[in-house]
């Protein structure tokens, strides 16, 4: 891990808190192997190059202790970066299973997702080469639940996976209600979770009752639809389209349930 390079003299004129915050993430990129950006409002946003994990940090606490002594902007920043270096490798080390029971929420992702990264989450094999990895989602914080959590936690993948699907089968009732325009429903609320919406049961039940028996696609995270079988090839050419051209691909692939399980679709 590389030091802090350079210094920041104090300067006549006092930092704003989005100049502040600009220092902020240069602190972190530039202390530690994370990637970091100035996000909304007061927040820094932190990625790591070998992980799915995100924060989003306030700096309001520093800048504070900033403006009320300039000269310690040096000390505050290299704090700062190795507050969140830390708390990125802690992941959910540091939380009980009471904690965040309630918060846990399933992600969809293709299995090609998961191989790049440093440690492998806990994930439930799917049709079409995809996998359902799970997340602890904080108003700051999004983290993959690892063996080594559920192991703390006792519990078992199939567990989390059905606390998952309750979760956000709950929140979409009350968040997302499904939309429908003449044979096309599914979601594209673009809350990170509306490929995921696909594998819970009791949304793909809505649909039915809705369209009928139905061919579903997930081209990409923010995007899963569903139109009545007889209409697969009215979208095989959007589907496709849509997975080369997203940053954050899913599937080419259509599906379909056959005898109460999800298959993909013989093309």
């Amino acid at each position: 891990m590389s030091g802090c390079s350079g210094t920041s003299k104090p300067s006549a004129q006092p930092l704003s808190i989005a100049s502040f915050k600009e220092k902020a993430a240069a602190a972190i990129i530039t202390g530690s192997d994370l990637q970091a950006e100035p996000g909304f409002s007061s927040k820094v946003d932190v990625t790591a190059p070998e992980s799915l994990n995100t924060l989003s940090l306030g700096v309001e606490e520093a800048y504070a202790s900033y403006k009320r002594d300039p000269a310690k902007l040096d000390e505050l920043l290299k704090k700062f970066a190795a507050d969140a270096d830390a708390r990125m490798a802690r992941g959910n080390a540091d939380t009980s299973f009471r904690d965040v029971r309630d918060v846990i929420l399933p992600v969809l992702k293709p299995q090609t997702a998961f191989r790049r990264l440093s440690d492998q989450p806990a994930v439930t094999p799917f049709p079409g080469s995809l996998r359902v990895a799970y997340a602890v989602q904080k108003p700051d914080s999004f983290m993959l639940v690892t063996p080594a959590d559920l192991e703390r936690w006792q519990q078992s993948v199939a567990d989390i996976h059905r606390l998952a699907l309750a979760t956000l089968l709950r929140e979409t009732r009350r968040e997302q209600p499904l939309r429908c325009e003449e044979k096309l429903c599914g979601w594209a609320s673009g809350d990170g979770y509306d490929a995921a919406r696909f594998i819970v049961p009791e949304l793909r039940a809505a649909i039915v009752r809705k369209i009928g028996p139905a061919v579903y696609a997930v081209p990409r995270e923010s995007v899963y639809v569903a139109l009545p079988i007889r209409l697969a090839e009215r979208i095989k050419g959007k589907v496709e389209h849509d997975f080369v051209t997203a940053p954050n691909p899913v599937s080419r692939a259509l599906f379909v349930e056959r005898g109460g399980e999800l298959v993909v679709l013989a093309q």
